[in-house]
């Protein structure tokens, strides 16, 4: 009996420590929160040098994003797809509270984007 306890306590153990892994670091740094914006022509187009001399264009936003609940921020990100996002689009932006960056953004529909959020773009 007292091998079977030791062997649950050490298998539940080990479960554990992904779990934890998670809440402890991951969920705090690579997880976020999602704002929507509506993209248009209010871009900053910078031209920039890679390591090998040759130019790349960069294309900077400084959005108003809501939250679900319609709280305004202003988000700073870049299109990363080396061209401007296209102009009236909608965009979830995922945003991490703890590092203050913008992690990723994705187009949506403007069904998808929650009813708060939506007024409070159109205002």
């Amino acid at each position: 009996m007292n091998k079977k306890i030791w062997s649950v306590l050490v298998v539940g153990i080990i479960l554990l420590i992904p779990i934890l892994g998670y809440e402890l670091w991951y969920a705090p740094n690579y997880a976020g929160d999602d704002y929507y914006t509506f993209i248009g022509d209010s871009y900053q187009e910078v031209i920039e040098k890679d390591d090998s001399s040759n130019d790349f264009h960069a294309y900077y936003y400084n959005q108003k994003s809501f939250d679900k609940d319609g709280n305004e921020k202003l988000l700073k990100f870049n299109s990363a797809i080396g061209r401007p996002i296209k102009p009236d689009n909608f965009i979830k932006i995922t945003y991490n509270e703890k590092r203050d960056r913008v992690l990723s953004w994705e187009k949506v529909q403007k069904n998808e984007v929650p009813t708060k959020s939506l007024d409070a773009i159109n205002k």
